[in-house]
């Protein structure tokens, strides 16, 4: 296997979407300061609370599943190279 193949297997299309939810989770938690729809130097304003805590929760969920998509599918490259092994170990047994 290629380095570009278990890239490709490591990071689907379906990454990228994620990774654009994430970014999307980034802006959403700082819009209000850049935006200055927050007063500066007071106490946050329930739409700054709510954008926060929704692009917060973006951002987990985003990375969560980026995360995990990555681990799986480097377990199940794991499996298979090991299963490789095992058939060229078990065809040098056969033919000694």
């Amino acid at each position: 296997m290629s380095v570009g193949d278990a890239l490709r297997r490591l990071i689907p299309p379906g990454s990228y979407v994620l990774f654009l939810l994430f970014l999307a989770g980034i802006w959403l938690a700082i819009s209000p300061f850049v935006m200055t729809t927050q007063p500066s130097g007071s106490h946050w304003i329930a739409s700054t609370v709510n954008n926060v805590t929704v692009g917060a929760v973006m951002m987990v969920v985003s990375l969560v599943g980026i995360l995990g998509y990555m681990l799986f599918a480097l377990g199940e490259m794991m499996r298979e190279a090991e299963a490789k092994r095992a058939v060229v170990r078990q065809s040098g047994q056969l033919a000694e």
